[in-house]
C-alpha cells in the first residue's frame, strides 16, 4: 500500500515514546510519579459534568460548525471579563474540538502548496502540532530556536524569511517553558505581521494559569489579521472533553468557517453544553490556579535545594528545569523513569535542539503526590549523579 510520504516520514510522536517508557516501568512494579504530560489529575468541575449528562439527547443530530449561539455568547462574555475585549459571537468566535485539531487544520486556510510563499513560522521548542499541520498542508515549516528567557522575538527574523511566510504561530504563555510575552511585544509582533501580510495566531491555551501576573491576549492589541486559540483542557481540567474555541478577525473567521465544514471535527452539542458552564464560571479556575501554585512551591523548593535551575516558567503549570550536572536531557529522563519519576525531555519538544539539556515538569499530580515524589526524586538524583561521576 502506498502511503502519504509526510506520514511515513514523521518521527514517532514524543508522547507515544514516553507512554512506552511508562508502561515498562509499571510492568516492573514501580510506583509512578507522572510529571510527563499536561493532563491534570484533578476532577472536572461537578457543574460541568452535570451539564454534559443533562444534555445527552434522546435523538442525536449532527452538530453545527458554529456551535450554539449560547456557547458563543458564553465565550464572548468570558473574553470580555478576562481580557476586556468585546467579540461579536456571530462573526468572531467558533467552537473547536479542543485546540490540537484547530492547530493542525489551520494551515489549510492559508497555505498554497505550490506557491513560493508557503512558510509557517513557529517557536522551538513548542507544540508538535505546529509543524505537523504545516507539513500535511504542503507548507514549509520554519522552527525558530529559543533560548535565554525563551521569549519569541520574530522581529529579529530575516526579512527574506518574513517575505515568504504565510502563517506565524506564537504561543504565550509558552509550552513548554512557561515564558510570557508582554503586551508591548505582542503589539510589535502584530505590526510586523501586518507589514508582511502574515496571518498571526496566538496559542493562548494557558492564559488562565499564571503565578503573579495575568498574561495578555493578542486580541488586546488588535483583531485585524490575527486569531487566538483557547481550550478548556488546561483552564478547567477538561482534556477528555475536547472543547475549545478560535476567535479573531471576522473576515478570516468567515473563511475558517467555510473550511471547517469539510473535516467534520466540530465539537458535539453534548460537550458544548458543558463548555457553556465552564466558560461562564471563573471560581473553579481560581481554585485550580491556587492548587497549581501550591504544587509549584513544593517543586520549586526541591529544585532549588538540588541546585537545578528553573528557567522562564512565569505561567502555565510547567516548570522548565535545567538537568543537573550537565546531563543530557534524554539520558536524565530515562534514568528518572527507572526510579518511577516521569518527566518530558526538552529535546523531544522541538526540532532545532533548543530544548536540549532541559526537562519539562508538568505539575499535574496531586499535592501530596508531589511531596512524596520529592523524596524519591532526591534519592534518584544521588544515584544518577553517582553513576555519571563513575
Amino acid at each position: 500500500m502506498r502511503l502519504n510520504p509526510v506520514l511515513t516520514g514523521l518521527p514517532t510522536y514524543p508522547q507515544v515514546a514516553l507512554d512506552a517508557r511508562k508502561a515498562r516501568a509499571l510492568a516492573a512494579g514501580l510506583t509512578l510519579y507522572d510529571f510527563g504530560t499536561g493532563d491534570d489529575h484533578g476532577a472536572t468541575p461537578p457543574a460541568v459534568r452535570r451539564a454534559v449528562r443533562d444534555a445527552v439527547p434522546e435523538v442525536s443530530t449532527y452538530p453545527k460548525v458554529a456551535g450554539s449561539p449560547e456557547l458563543r455568547r458564553a465565550i464572548a462574555r468570558y473574553f470580555d471579563r478576562r481580557f476586556g475585549v468585546a467579540l461579536d459571537p456571530s462573526t468572531q468566535i467558533l467552537p473547536t474540538s479542543g485546540s490540537k485539531e484547530l492547530v493542525f487544520h489551520l494551515p489549510l486556510l492559508v497555505i498554497d502548496a505550490h506557491a513560493p510563499d508557503r512558510t509557517v513560522v513557529f517557536p522551538d521548542p513548542g507544540y508538535q502540532a505546529y509543524v505537523r499541520g504545516c507539513l500535511f498542508a504542503g507548507g514549509e515549516p520554519h522552527a525558530v530556536p529559543l533560548g535565554g528567557d525563551f521569549v519569541f522575538r520574530p522581529w529579529e527574523l530575516p526579512t527574506e524569511l518574513l517575505a515568504r511566510t504565510r502563517l506565524m504561530w506564537i504561543n504565550t504563555p509558552h509550552n513548554p517553558t512557561g515564558a510570557v510575552t508582554s503586551l508591548d511585544q505582542l503589539a510589535r509582533i502584530h505590526a510586523l505581521c501586518r507589514q508582511h501580510d502574515i496571518l498571526l495566531v496566538n496559542d493562548e491555551c494557558y492564559a488562565d494559569i499564571w503565578i503573579d501576573k495575568r498574561p495578555h491576549s493578542l486580541l488586546e492589541v488588535s483583531t485585524q489579521g490575527c486569531l487566538v486559540v483557547h481550550s478548556l483542557s488546561k483552564r478547567s481540567g477538561m482534556t477528555g472533553y475536547r472543547s475549545g474555541f478560535v476567535a479573531g478577525d471576522p473576515q478570516v473567521m468567515g473563511w475558517l468557517r467555510k473550511l471547517r465544514v469539510n473535516p467534520g471535527v466540530v465539537p458535539t452539542d453534548t460537550m458544548n453544553a458543558g463548555a457553556v458552564v465552564a466558560w461562564g464560571d471563573d471560581a473553579h479556575v481560581d481554585q485550580r490556579r491556587a492548587e497549581f501554585t501550591a504544587k509549584r512551591r513544593v517543586m520549586e523548593a526541591f529544585f532549588r535545594g538540588e541546585g537545578m535551575e528553573i528557567v522562564a516558567s512565569d505561567a502555565t503549570f510547567y516548570l522548565w528545569v535545567r538537568c543537573p550536572g550537565g546531563l543530557d536531557d534524554k539520558t536524565y529522563a530515562l534514568a528518572l523513569v527507572d526510579h518511577g519519576i516521569v518527566v518530558c525531555p526538552g529535546s523531544t519538544l522541538g526540532l532545532t535542539g533548543s530544548g536540549a539539556g532541559y526537562v519539562r515538569v508538568a505539575l499535574v499530580p496531586e499535592l501530596d503526590v508531589c511531596r512524596a515524589a520529592v523524596d524519591v526524586w532526591r534519592q534518584a538524583n544521588r544515584e544518577i549523579s553517582g553513576r555519571s561521576a563513575g
